[in-house]
């Protein structure tokens, strides 16, 4: 393994290409999920982006705390003063950058959907209080992934994994 840690993408001629984002970007170029063009591709990443900027905090200061009382305690702070804050900002995002309810950028699905959608159902998991008023941003853009029916299939196959 080229830099000796997963995750890992190993193409047909041999090629490795370490670090998950990367990964990330390159299927979505591959695949039609990193958008139409490269202003629509960046705004693509913006979107991406800050939501990673929230799942470093959650993921920080909730899934990896070993603690069980600090844990409770870090997921009731991140759920009253700082998960509504980053969805806002992901709606102003969306507020300038899509053309239909059901995405972020312009009218079809990007990786930027498939990533947030990951990353509220990874919360909604932990915790289960949140998911009507998260529905209240992201409704139409659940149900567009849910009722995909390649999406479906690999969400209904997939191993259960915490990520």
């Amino acid at each position: 393994m080229l830099l000796g840690q997963v995750p890992i993408l190993e193409l047909e001629d041999g090629t490795q290409l370490p670090q998950s984002f990367a990964i990330a970007r390159y299927v979505a170029h591959e695949s039609g999920l990193a958008g139409k063009n490269n202003l629509e591709s960046a705004k693509i990443d913006a979107v991406v982006d800050t939501q990673f900027d929230m799942n470093e905090m959650f993921l920080n200061r909730v899934i990896f705390e070993k603690n069980g009382e600090k844990k409770v305690q870090e997921l009731e702070k991140f759920l009253a003063n700082d998960l509504f804050i980053h969805v806002e900002k992901l709606m102003k995002l969306k507020k300038v950058y899509s053309t239909n309810a059901n995405y972020f950028v312009g009218d079809h699905l990007s990786w930027a959907d498939l990533f947030v959608y990951q990353s509220m159902d990874r919360v909604i998991r932990e915790a289960p209080q949140v998911k009507n008023k998260l529905n209240e941003y992201f409704k139409e853009m659940f149900d567009t992934i849910n009722e995909n029916p390649d999406i479906k299939r690999y969400l209904n196959e997939r191993p259960d994994t915490p990520f």
